[in-house]
């Protein structure tokens, strides 16, 4: 069943983070993750807006975490870390309405 990692946080440190998101890309692509949002302009409705908002597909919530835990992905990591705060990551199973 596919899965999603939905991503907020708010961008600190503008210098470093540029470094994060073509590295992310290209891993992304070897874990067939696809990314269908990444927002910085959200509109928030209820709740405290964060900067940038991101949401990720997989092809599953394993391949998902396999992408996570990678050597490829924890070398390029500290790139957000170091350059936001408020971080928060959710992985999320998609709605199967047969289940």
């Amino acid at each position: 069943m596919e899965a999603y990692f939905i991503i907020s946080y708010d961008i600190v440190d503008f210098e470093t983070f540029q470094n994060y998101p073509p590295a992310v890309w290209e891993i992304l692509q070897q874990y067939g993750g696809e990314l269908l949002v990444s927002d910085t302009e959200a509109v928030v409705i209820e709740g405290n807006r964060k900067m940038m908002h991101s949401i990720i597909k997989f092809p599953s919530q394993e391949i998902a975490m396999e992408c996570f835990n990678s050597e490829e992905y924890q070398s390029v990591r500290p790139f957000r870390i170091n350059s936001t705060k408020d971080n928060t990551v959710i992985l999320a199973k998609a709605f199967n309405p047969n289940t």
